[in-house]
């Protein structure tokens, strides 16, 4: 039997945490993150102990899904492939219910996550179950983290401008009415990066996938023609190039690669299933060009007050739309309150909790190409203090950090009636941290 089960992202912070024995905490993980951080040739192997615990983990969607086992009990015996496979079971099922999973789509569900976690490792035996058998089981509803917007504000097929059915627009951009005739064709990135003060990236990762789902009868192939091949080992007859460069590419099943300079994926759809064609990894020496850019400077205003300056530009350009961008910070200890005001687009608020002195600062609708400034007083904080670092979250439509289009899409064959084509892009922060000072 299991002892617990996890969601951890890189930097060590637990998303999701379930307990099967009441005599344990979360530290139970903290071998585990322990020997993720101290591995010296990246992660350590699948199944592992350490600090009289053993561990079994698979790393899917930029998160690890990890679990505690009683050593000598009958899922020990049954080997860690058993427990991986169950692993990947319970991924499957969480994006299958939850759409696209993200470090805050695993953190709005953890209900959702919770009730699927209890009918799958019941008590700690771990159960094979289809997300299809699990469904009359589950009674909470998704919670759409950063997802659904795309939807409202995505791009027709070739620049034509629509809106997007509204029963579409009320769920997951991965969630879709299986009722219409449609092809959704979604390239979804994200942006897991750390800035330094001068706006220079210390590090960053960006992740890619190419999702399709089809709702036509039959069983047609379906044909994508890219701007551009998606390889990691680039051609000697390449030269210099500014194409997009992987680091890492994994092909969905049944996916083929043809075409000129091997830029077309082809697959056999299945009527009302995700299928993911592609996922990827852009190279470390890839510019990266992350959609914002924050610069940030305090100023004294009377020996208890400073203020605080904050001017986000946007980088991905006229046509893109960043639904909604969210920055927040820690004020100094002593901060008793704050006043503020905003210049830039119109729909800007910010707010402060006195509990944890946590600054928020939300702007929704903000165009590609344009800035938005804050102002923000500092009550009682002292005059010469500094704010240190904060988190940047995000979502952008219309756009990804690859420069990865979709130039052509064709069905083989053709439906006989009218149906609607969507290609989307959509680009979200898993983990961006910014330094101030």
């Amino acid at each position: 039997m299991l002892k617990g089960f996890c969601i951890a992202n890189k930097r060590g912070e637990i998303l999701f945490v379930n307990l099967f024995d009441h005599n344990l905490t979360k530290a139970l993980f903290d071998p585990f993150l322990a020997e993720l951080s101290s591995s010296p040739h990246g992660d350590p192997p699948p199944t592992f102990t350490r600090g009289g615990h053993k561990y079994v983990y698979v790393f899917r969607d930029d998160v690890y899904w990890a679990c505690a086992v009683v050593e000598g009990s009958l899922t020990d015996r049954c080997g860690a492939i058993f427990v991986v496979e169950g692993l990947g079971q319970l991924h499957r099922v969480c994006r299958s219910l939850c759409g696209a999973l993200t470090q805050h789509s695993i953190t709005a569900n953890s209900t959702l996550i919770t009730e699927i976690v209890q009918d799958t490792m019941n008590g700690g035996f771990l159960q094979l179950q289809p997300a299809d058998k699990l469904q009359s089981n589950i009674y909470s509803k998704v919670v759409s983290a950063k997802e659904t917007s795309v939807v409202t504000a995505s791009p027709g097929l070739f620049g034509l401008e629509k809106s997007a059915p509204s029963m579409a627009a009320q769920q997951s951009a991965m969630v879709v009415d299986s009722g219409k005739r449609e092809l959704y064709v979604d390239v979804v990135e994200k942006v897991w990066a750390s800035v330094g003060s001068e706006g220079t990236v210390i590090r960053a990762e960006v992740t890619g996938s190419i999702l399709v789902r089809c709702f036509l009868p039959g069983n047609p192939t379906l044909t994508l023609s890219l701007n551009t091949p998606l390889s990691s080992t680039p051609s000697a007859q390449e030269g210099f190039t500014l194409g997009t460069r992987m680091s890492e590419v994994e092909l969905g099943a049944g996916v083929t690669v043809g075409g000129e300079a091997s830029r077309q994926l082809s697959v056999v759809t299945l009527p009302g299933q995700e299928l993911t064609l592609a996922r990827y990894t852009l190279a470390p020496d890839h510019p990266h060009l992350l959609p914002f850019t924050l610069s940030a400077s305090t100023t004294s205003l009377t020996p208890s007050d400073a203020e605080l300056r904050l001017k986000l530009s946007s980088n991905t350009g006229m046509g893109t739309v960043a639904p909604q961008v969210t920055f927040r910070t820690r004020a100094p200890p002593t901060t008793a309150a704050i006043m503020s005001r905003t210049s830039g687009p119109r729909e800007q608020n910010v707010t402060f909790n006195p509990t944890d002195k946590t600054i928020t600062w939300t702007i929704s609708q903000f165009p590609g190409g344009s800035y938005a400034n804050a102002f923000i007083r500092l009550v009682d904080s002292g005059g010469n203090v500094s704010v240190e670092a904060g988190e940047l979250d995000f979502e952008v439509s219309r756009w990804v950090c690859s420069g990865l289009r979709i130039e052509h899409v064709k069905l083989n064959p053709s439906p006989s009636s009218a149906f609607t084509k969507w290609v989307r892009y959509l680009t979200t922060s898993d983990s961006v941290s910014l330094r101030l000072a």
